[in-house]
């Protein structure tokens, strides 16, 4: 089942990201963050629930808007137990948000996957997105 996040998920999202991303954010944050962004009409988070209940994937967009082309969404994060990798999780988070962006007049989905992550990108090709350029990320830290 595909529903939207909520704060009491804090715990499992934290355990998908350190698990699956490698990013070491604590607890609390993800349970802040949540909650934050739940009030922000330019975001959609999503979890996946197995049968028995328990958070095993999760996707997070936000709303992309530029004065040269239509609005569309990037996903932020997209991430699956690794259990469960390989079993439709991702697929169905992504048509999930697929929907709900087609619902609000989104004219497109994307996303950035780091270079080496190369079982991501093979996974992105075959649910139908494609690489349409390569760049540089720049990042200044304040």
């Amino acid at each position: 089942m595909i529903r939207d996040v909520r704060p009491a998920d804090a715990h499992d999202v934290w355990a998908i990201i350190t698990q699956s991303l490698g990013y070491t954010s604590g607890e609390a944050v993800v349970r802040r963050r949540i909650s934050y962004l739940a009030e922000d009409q330019r975001c959609i988070s999503l979890v996946h629930e197995d049968a028995d209940g328990r958070v095993t994937g999760f996707i997070h967009a936000l709303r992309y808007d530029t004065l040269h082309n239509e609005g569309g969404w990037d996903v932020i994060s997209l991430a699956v137990l690794p259990a469960y990798q390989g079993e439709g999780v991702g697929k169905r988070l992504l048509g999930a948000l697929e929907e709900r962006v087609a619902a609000c007049g989104g004219s497109f989905v994307r996303l950035n996957s780091r270079v080496e992550r190369v079982d991501a990108h093979g996974f992105y090709e075959h649910v139908g997105y494609e690489c349409d350029k390569l760049q540089k990320h720049f990042v200044k830290h304040l």
